[in-house]
């Protein structure tokens, strides 16, 4: 393959459909040969990299340089061309890919970046996602001119990435087919933002001290008792569509998305009751979710006002990831757990919703929940942050 006829097209622009199209058909139009492609959507913005080989191809490089032209104009990117020098793969390469997980703050790619350039690390690979106070990145790296052990490498980069609230994970072999990972967004507060709470509190005219005295702080058992409690005969369908009313951030969407297109296995625990879970398991297309079973009689399609108490037991839900470990074939080196516990008091650290309001005041306000039903479903997300 003659260098000459390489070349590198690379370029950004907004983002729509067929771009990929509108860029390779001419080119494969004139006879070029696309040999790598590299192509990425971040927040709307379209970015590609690819190189075409005009070995086959009749056309010059001045024609060629006004077909890019061409192609810029008719899809409204930026596109540049550079003529593109392959380097040969070194066969003493050593790849290893670590990925790091945990709480978003500032700094976290300065950090590791900072300890691979201390070490002779070349990163070849990266990719990185940032949502809802979630950091997620890969790495493959090239440790064959590494001025320490593996080991070390690895023992250093944990102690770094753990004083910034981050895991890390390595694997050593077969790097291109990465391994199976859980992550777990483990939740005991309520799902429901506070402002959205105090706003159907202030509309419905329930005091804080009203509130407190049925969900006590870290009492997540008598809290969601009390919720059933107040949810007695309550239609099922009535819940349901107040349930459906619930919307999830863009961002979340997004991350959840990106953490199941890079390979995880994503799982979702919260004190809220199951009812609600279980549609977000369905709207989200969650690998797993459990919350507190809330009893439902089947044949007259009401609430109970009864909880299953085990869930609270100490241990329960850890017996239940432990479950899931076992059914996915995934060590204990291979799953992170994201708890609600660093969030701030209006966010949830990775998946964020937003409750039906308006839902949930029009059947209040028609009379179709009464005050202690709307004190009930306060409850439903889970218990109340005070």
């Amino acid at each position: 393959m003659a260098p000459s006829k390489l070349y590198l097209i690379h370029g950004l622009g907004s983002d729509s459909i067929g771009l990929v199209e509108k860029i390779t058909s001419p080119i494969a139009a004139s006879k070029g040969n696309i040999v790598d492609l590299r192509q990425d959507v971040m927040h709307g913005l379209f970015i590609i990299d690819l190189v075409a080989d005009l070995t086959e191809s009749n056309i010059t490089l001045e024609e060629f340089k006004k077909l890019v032209e061409k192609i810029s104009d008719d899809t409204g990117l930026t596109l540049f061309m550079d003529p593109y020098r392959p380097v040969p793969r070194d066969p003493g390469k050593n790849n290893i890919l670590f990925i790091l997980l945990g709480y978003d703050a500032p700094g976290i790619i300065a950090a590791v970046t900072k300890v691979l350039h201390r070490y002779s690390i070349n990163i070849e690979f990266s990719q990185m996602i940032a949502r809802e106070g979630v950091f997620l990145m890969e790495l493959l790296v090239d440790i064959s001119r590494s001025t320490i052990p593996v080991e070390n490498l690895k023992s250093t980069l944990k102690e770094t990435m753990a004083n910034m609230k981050i895991a890390t994970m390595f694997q050593l072999k077969d790097v291109f087919n990465k391994k199976k990972r859980i992550i777990v967004f483990n939740y005991s507060r309520s799902m429901m933002k506070p402002s959205e709470r105090n706003e159907i509190m202030k509309l419905c005219g329930i005091e804080e001290l009203e509130l407190r005295k049925f969900y006590p702080k870290d009492k997540p058992d008598v809290c969601m008792k009390n919720a059933a409690r107040f949810l007695e005969s309550l239609p099922e369908d009535v819940i349901n569509t107040i349930i459906r009313a619930t919307a999830v951030t863009s961002a979340t969407m997004e991350l959840l998305q990106t953490l199941k297109t890079m390979g995880y296995r994503i799982v979702l625990a919260s004190n809220a009751f199951d009812i609600f879970i279980e549609h977000l398991k369905e709207k989200l297309g969650l690998s797993y979710a459990f919350g507190c079973p809330l009893v439902i009689n089947d044949d007259g399609k009401c609430l109970t006002g009864e909880i299953d108490t085990e869930f609270f037991i100490p241990g329960h839900r850890e017996s239940l990831i432990r479950e899931i470990m076992e059914k996915e074939n995934v060590s204990e080196d291979d799953i992170t757990t994201i708890s609600d516990e660093h969030g701030s008091g209006n966010e949830k650290p990775g998946v964020s919703i937003s409750a039906g309001i308006k839902a949930i005041l029009d059947a209040y306000n028609q009379h179709i929940i009464s005050r202690d039903n709307l004190l009930g479903i306060i409850g439903l997300f889970g218990p109340p942050e005070m």
